[in-house]
């Protein structure tokens, strides 16, 4: 069985849909599956090095060069002949290749799916319905979000997002000091650590922002990331940075690193459909400190799980100390690290893959939602 892994670019920035390709495709060729990976725009780089030579990059610099994308991506699967197409991005072009290819589609509900919005997003709508032989939801509200908006439950598939607690262990005393070393960061002070695309619609780096201006003193917030909203935020925090209580790291596409030097994780988004940085943070023993997700998504759930620290956009500089230093002095990280290791790990989603997919091509019977599916 070939299996093709689409995704938009090798870029960490894109958020965490980058990190759950990596993570399938490493656990499926460990088990043996013929996995390949092409990646829409831009070139290969970090993620895409591991994975040589299985990998293809159409090297597209933007949308607007789809009628040649459309050429490329035809050609790449008519030499590849996948049997089966697992598709992670969420742009339109592509699908009209599928449309042509007789190849069984997968698409990865990183999103719950947009049909309102521009003409392109009505017309987008359609398109991947009818390009989607399954759909794998991430979360209960995906799935539901996939459901509501008229695609068939049947077809729809509950896959939770993973952890490599391989790569994201926890951190004794001993390793962070010589991490922070290495890092250039203090060892001498507390570290709350922010790990994601610097979009604020989505993201909140405005919460991001008002963290920063209120930390305790003897803490730190180092932010991890690139985005939209990176220049922005070197302006309005230029005074905790020079004063030495913010560090913005910039794009790291390795970030465990940054979590092990941490004591602590702090998580903003207005809306997140998982929360891949949450299992991440729970991997590392890091406890977590939480704004509400104020619209809706999986994350809802994996904060209630994890026992967040909850702090709110109306808290007073005081409160947000306060509930810092609640955070920081939690200790139950580690055994809710050995609660996440029994539900979410990366072979266990994987293997969930590789059934839907036999399934799809009629390699043999797997149960779904509790009943049998050929």
């Amino acid at each position: 069985m070939r299996v093709l892994h689409i995704c938009q670019r090798d870029d960490p920035d894109i958020g965490g849909s980058l990190r759950v390709v990596e993570a399938l495709v490493r656990e499926q060729r460990k088990a043996g599956v013929d996995v390949w990976l092409l990646f829409l725009y831009g070139e290969a780089a970090g993620i895409a090095e591991e994975f040589m030579p299985r990998v293809k990059c159409l090297e597209l610099s933007c949308s607007r060069q789809a009628v040649s994308g459309l050429r490329q991506l035809a050609h790449e699967l008519k030499q590849l002949k996948p049997d089966i197409i697992h598709s992670h991005d969420g742009i339109l072009w592509p699908r009209l290749v599928y449309f042509s290819s007789g190849i069984p589609v997968v698409t990865h509900g990183h999103l719950p799916p947009t049909k309102s919005g521009g003409f392109k997003k009505r017309l987008g709508w359609p398109v991947t319905k009818n390009t989607s032989d399954a759909v794998i939801g991430i979360s209960q509200y995906t799935m539901d979000a996939w459901v509501a908006a008229g695609y068939p439950e049947r077809k729809i598939h509950l896959v939770p997002n993973g952890v490599d607690f391989a790569r994201f262990p926890n951190s004794f005393d001993e390793r962070k000091a010589a991490l922070r070393s290495k890092l250039g960061l203090p060892v001498d002070k507390q570290i709350i650590l922010w790990v994601g695309r610097l979009h604020q619609a989505m993201k909140g780096t405005d919460r991001v922002e008002n963290i920063a201006h209120n930390l305790p003193d003897g803490v730190m917030l180092v932010i991890v990331g690139n985005g939209p909203e990176h220049e922005g935020m070197e302006q309005r925090l230029n005074k905790p940075v020079r004063e030495k209580r913010v560090v913005l790291a910039g794009s790291i596409p390795e970030p465990e690193a940054y979590y092990q030097a941490a004591d602590a994780y702090l998580f903003t988004s207005y809306f997140e459909p998982f929360g891949l940085v949450i299992l991440e943070a729970v991997a590392s023993a890091l406890p977590i400190l939480a704004f509400p997700v104020l619209r809706g998504g999986g994350a809802i759930e994996l904060l209630q799980e994890f026992n967040a620290e909850e702090v709110k956009d109306d808290s007073s500089p005081e409160e947000i100390c306060k509930a810092i230093e609640r955070t920081l002095k939690k200790e139950n990280a580690l055994q809710l690290r050995e609660v996440a290791m029994e539900q979410y790990s990366w072979e266990t989603a994987s293997r969930k893959m590789v059934e839907i997919y036999e399934q799809m091509l009629g390699i043999k019977t797997v149960a779904v939602h509790g009943e049998d599916h050929v």
